[in-house]
């Protein structure tokens, strides 16, 4: 700071001066630093080209595995048996790696709003499956039981020529492939064959083939375009699913439940409120669905926030008013906990809830045996950081069923004995954050605390150095300096200086003329 040729005066000016500033960014950090860091972690949030938050989200920013679980149907045989409940055992799961790339990117300024196409890849893991992609799965014939639905109000001469079709054409009670044909490889079915060769606008069908993902691995185009907003001006809305292949509503259900809604789940805007619900829009169920804020937890040392699902995440109005339009109009609606999802399958009886009807309505499980609801293994969860809005992890559920019922009218279904739904294909969607973004994440919300214990050593060595420089130029210690009483000649200072022969300072000066007088004199 300062080196040994330094005068009294400036020693001074380096100390007071550092010690000045070293002070003053103290006093402006300690109250002021949690604000101005907030805003520069803000500003690293919005989506644009080559930003923070980007090249964390163009590709899957989670490991993200989706694990499939197949209801294998174990006694078709006895579906006329009143004594024989259809029974029903999980197989699975069967896991695969989930992996997303976006593509084609078209940024819109002026909305704030970005366009793209998703290629996924869906891998096979092994070691996180239970089985093989080769196990035989048996489950209620759905093209036939699709038949009977939208047959059921027709007129009986039309009834006539259905069931004539589902004898000659392919119609059963049950269907048998392997895991794999269900999930990805697909299947000819010959009934499917038959509709889809009439090309009739009650089935617009756009394929004989059938798989639940049936051309969806390795392409873009299937699933189309998403738009989510970028979060610029807006930081509240960053990740929010604003159209969906151009359109902001599906078309499947009416009014607000159509509304192309909520996060994609790749992005969380930050700060969420406590009472705020999490909308998810999951693109295979086509619609949005809520979780709630349940409790506070800590998770691998963060303070994260837990949402689940609830009675509400799958309601049709029975709970929430505004949940009435998931009921499709024609159908009798389903009690709670179970969402009609025929509008997405041509008008099929399918349905939507949580696996085995967790939270759902006791009767949906009445008519059949190898459900067992658990919440554990069931429910949904997010848990989610809420300043920074990270999803830490992710454990989402949805099963889809099909409901199979006595048909007076079609030889196939006359003899049923019961009424039941028959659950078909549970998802699971399974998450945690990795130890990268874990420790980038604990940097970040961590930089608030920096900056102020910075504050603070800068305002205690600042009132150090100004205690310890006013101390100094009290006592004359800086270097060079010297004590006043020092210039006083006392008797001891005096015999001392006359041994070594100094002249006192008082002593007037001789002049040259007395020097030379004196030197004649001599």
């Amino acid at each position: 700071m300062c080196c040994r040729c330094c005068s009294v005066r400036q020693q001074k000016i380096w100390v007071f001066t550092l010690g000045s500033i070293f002070t003053i960014l103290g006093i402006l950090l300690v109250p002021f630093w949690p604000q101005w860091s907030e805003q520069i972690v803000k500003s690293m949030f919005p989506l644009a080209p080559n930003s923070f938050i980007y090249n964390r989200w163009v590709e899957t920013p989670l490991p993200l595995y989706m694990k499939f679980f197949l209801y294998n149907w174990t006694n078709p045989e006895e579906v006329n048996n009143p004594n024989v409940k259809p029974n029903f055992q999980s197989l699975g799961p069967y896991s695969f790696l989930d992996y997303k790339v976006k593509e084609d990117f078209e940024w819109d300024d002026v909305r704030n709003w970005v366009t793209y196409y998703g290629l996924r890849t869906w891998t096979f893991d092994q070691s996180l499956s239970n089985g093989s992609l080769d196990d035989i799965i048996t489950v209620p014939h759905f093209p036939s039981t699709a038949a009977s639905r939208i047959s059921r109000k027709m007129h009986p001469i039309l009834r006539k020529i259905v069931n004539f079709a589902l004898n000659r054409e392919g119609g059963k009670m049950a269907i048998t492939h392997t895991a794999i044909d269900w999930l990805f490889n697909g299947f000819l079915d010959d009934l499917l064959d038959f509709a889809y060769l009439l090309h009739s606008p009650l089935a617009p069908l756009e394929t004989n083939y059938f798989a639940w993902f049936y051309g969806r691995n390795n392409t873009k185009e299937v699933e189309g375009s998403f738009t989510v907003h970028t979060g610029k001006g807006d930081l509240p809305q960053m990740g929010d699913l604003k159209m969906l292949n151009g359109s902001g509503h599906t078309g499947y259900w009416e009014g607000d439940c159509g509304k192309i809604n909520g996060s994609t789940g790749e992005l969380w805007s930050p700060g969420k409120k406590w009472d705020d619900p999490v909308s998810v829009f999951i693109y295979d169920a086509a619609r949005y669905l809520n979780i709630f804020a349940k409790t506070n937890e800590t998770y691998r040392g963060l303070d994260v926030r837990r949402y689940e699902s609830t009675d509400q995440t799958f309601d049709s109005g029975h709970i929430a008013p505004d949940t009435k339009c998931f009921c499709v109009k024609g159908n009798d609606c389903p009690k709670n906990g179970v969402v009609d999802y025929s509008p997405v399958t041509y008008r099929a009886p399918v349905y939507i809830s949580h696996p085995d009807f967790y939270m759902a309505d006791p009767s949906f499980i009445e008519n059949t045996t190898g459900l067992n609801p658990n919440a554990e293994k069931h429910g949904t969860h997010v848990l989610i950081e809420p300043i920074l809005g990270i999803p830490m992890q992710v454990k989402g559920r949805v099963l889809v069923s099909l409901y199979v019922e006595r048909d007076e009218m079609l030889d196939l279904y006359r003899d049923t004995a019961y009424n039941f739904y028959a659950p078909l294909l549970a998802i699971t969607i399974d998450a945690d954050i990795p130890d990268d973004f874990l420790r980038l994440a604990k940097f970040v919300l961590s930089i608030p605390a920096i900056g102020r214990y910075i504050g603070v050593a800068l305002l205690v060595i600042g009132v150090i150095m100004i205690s310890v420089g006013i101390y100094v130029t009290k006592t004359h210690k800086w270097r060079g300096d010297f004590y006043p009483e020092e210039s006083i000649e006392t008797p001891e200072r005096k015999k001392s200086n006359e041994n070594l022969g100094v002249k006192k300072s008082s002593d007037p000066p001789v002049s040259a003329e007395k020097l030379e007088t004196n030197g004649k004199t001599e």
